[in-house]
């Protein structure tokens, strides 16, 4: 049987790139035979590497427009084997075409190439990534023809990612605001976790079901009848404030999520019918909403929660849930570890189809401030109807961050339901009558998950606790100890500049005894998980500062910089200090309460 170069390449496109392996599954083949291919020479260009080292220099992260045959790209990844490339190719069909005509399988293969989208819808995606975990600045390059052709297309782009890169930052720092309520969670809610069973614990429960995630856009409610129908046959989960939709129809799902870890879950929560359904809350989620339930609880300790991974014993190995800036995102990661292999998704409008904001019955927040975030929003996003809805940036980067989960489980079928939503790339859109033929032989048995909560809560083990009360009381007393610490560097620091220029030998001995004693503070087993869970930008800031300091010739100049970027970070962590010290005795407290019944 002879394979085709477009199967062959399709098999590593499904194992690293999913986003493009389902998009090809949307491009029309017989359309590629009515556009121009634009082809690349077979020699090398080398007046466009050396244009190309020009524009890359010493960053090591290169953007590339366009994909082509795959020559320049292979060319790069020969110059530069130490530097990842994101590729972004416009033209799907010219991609299709390309796709049908070689065999790619090693450069898709490369380690260095990092990310390929494909079409405009996935561009954003690729900005996503790169702002999420590379935070660098980076390289934007073009192939020969897109050069040729349009001078301007390198400047749109980098203008759009500036953009992009501007609101994401804005949304990280935002994020950065509330860290202190999320750490405040994660404490006082240590009990609910050290007697429940975490989402690892109970993981492929449910092998194979369909699971059915709800959201709260407005389409939710056209679609909300099939819910009663939906429960016999796939495990449904209310993803967020959609438990409000669901319990004004007298709905119960089988499990509510949630994520969010401001206090206006309160309101969300308020009918104690909300909160009838067993729930699974992360560690950052808001910690009063586990403390009503009681009892009916699973847990997961977020990736980025360093801090309960240290008090809890947990390695990076043992997390399975990683953060995402929307709910759903986390519902469809619980759902995935309990077992589903198809996710069907309801009322994820990412958008204000019709205007509207919520799905009827979602009323935690002002009827006056969603009216407004609609009337002011500017932003348009191709919906599944083939028209546009209007949304804003908040939603945007949900869409993103969505769209990098599809991708990160290229085995997990994506149904969207949601009748008036934006498109989601990697999804397959069908109405849900459609997709309830899928499932409509598959069976799920009531209260199920209540019935694993109860099989595994015999499993817990009591000594958890002792060892995590343990970890907080050692963790206080040293955190008082790196206080007196913190005291005695910033009176060696007080006079270092002005020893610098009249003592020069005192300042260098005393820089060297500094940095002991800042060493002897950073290399607390607790200090990274802590602080990079409470501060990171402020660690991340004084670690990008840390080598030109250490390197810098002039002692005058290097104990300056000394006083300005670890004279701010001491000053910080004593702040911290006291807030942590507080919230560590609150929690001793409230874990001490414990008791041996409550692991059964």
């Amino acid at each position: 049987m002879i394979v085709s170069n477009l199967e062959l390449n399709q098999m590593v496109l499904e194992q690293r790139f999913n986003n493009v392996a389902h998009k090809t599954l949307t491009i029309d083949l017989n359309h590629i035979k009515e556009k121009e291919t634009v082809m690349e020479p077979w020699d090398k260009d080398e007046a466009w590497l050396e244009a190309v080292r020009g524009s890359v220099g010493d960053l090591n992260i290169i953007f590339v427009y366009g994909f082509g045959q795959g020559l320049g790209i292979a060319d790069l990844l020969e110059m530069y084997p130490n530097r990842w490339l994101f590729v972004y190719e416009p033209e799907e069909e010219a991609f299709m075409d390309s796709m049908q005509n070689y065999d790619f399988r090693d450069l898709l293969s490369h380690p260095n190439l990092h990310w390929l989208s494909v079409g405009e819808s996935q561009l954003n995606m690729l900005f996503y990534l790169v702002c999420s975990y590379m935070q660098q600045e980076m390289a934007f390059v073009a192939l020969r023809h897109y050069l040729d052709h349009d001078m301007e297309i390198l400047h749109d782009i980098k203008k759009k990612f500036t953009e992009y890169s501007f609101t994401f930052n804005s949304n990280k720092r935002t994020e950065e605001f509330f860290r202190q309520d999320w750490i405040r969670n994660s404490l006082y809610q240590m009990p609910s976790m050290l007697t429940s069973p975490s989402i690892e614990q109970v993981r492929d429960s449910f092998k194979g079901v369909t699971a059915v995630i709800t959201a709260s856009g407005p389409s939710l409610q056209k679609d909300i009848e099939w819910i009663e129908r939906l429960k016999s046959h796939a495990l449904v989960i209310a993803a967020g404030s959609s438990i409000q939709a669901l319990v004004k129809h007298d709905l119960r799902p089988h499990m509510t999520v949630i994520m969010d870890g401001n206090e206006i879950n309160n309101k969300v929560f308020k009918d104690p019918k909300t909160l009838e359904a067993p729930l699974f809350h992360t560690s950052s989620a808001y910690y009063e909403i586990s403390a009503r339930k009681h009892d009916q609880l699973i847990y997961s300790v977020m990736g980025n929660d360093e801090f309960s991974q240290y008090l809890m014993g947990l390695t990076k190995e043992e997390i399975s849930i990683s953060s995402t800036p929307t709910v759903a995102g986390t519902a469809i990661q619980a759902a995935i570890r309990l077992g589903a292999t198809r996710i069907i998704m309801m009322g994820q409008d990412l958008s204000f189809p019709d205007n509207q904001y919520y799905s009827d019955g979602v009323g935690h927040v002002e009827a006056k401030a969603t009216a407004i975030t609609v009337q002011t929003a500017t932003q348009k996003i191709l919906n599944v109807k083939g028209t546009y809805n209007l949304t804003d940036s908040s939603f945007m980067f949900m869409k993103d961050s969505l769209e990098e989960i599809i991708n990160a489980y290229p085995t997990i079928e994506f149904i969207n339901t949601t009748k008036n939503g934006a498109v989601i790339e990697g999804t397959t859109w069908m109405p849900i009558e459609e997709a309830f033929t899928l499932i409509a032989d598959q069976h799920v048995e009531p209260d199920p998950i209540e019935s694993l909560i109860a099989k595994s809560k015999a499993e817990i083990n009591y000594s958890k606790k002792e060892y995590v009360q343990t970890k907080i009381s050692y963790v206080i007393n040293d955190l008082k100890e790196m206080k007196k610490e913190i005291i005695d560097i910033q009176k060696l620091m007080s006079k270092i500049e002005e020893h610098s220029r009249t003592k020069p030998m005192k300042a260098q001995n005393t820089l060297e005894l500094i940095e002991q004693k800042w060493g002897k503070i950073a290399n607390r087993e607790w200090f990274e998980p802590i602080f990079n869970t409470v501060m990171p930008t402020d660690l991340r800031e004084f670690d990008q500062q840390l080598p030109f300091i250490v390197n810098e010739k002039n002692l005058p100049i290097k104990c300056k910089l000394i006083n300005q970027y670890l004279g701010k970070l001491l000053k910080d962590l004593v702040e911290k200090e006291s807030f942590l010290e507080q919230l560590l005795n609150e929690s001793l407290i409230k874990i001490s309460e414990i008791r041996p019944n409550q692991f059964s």
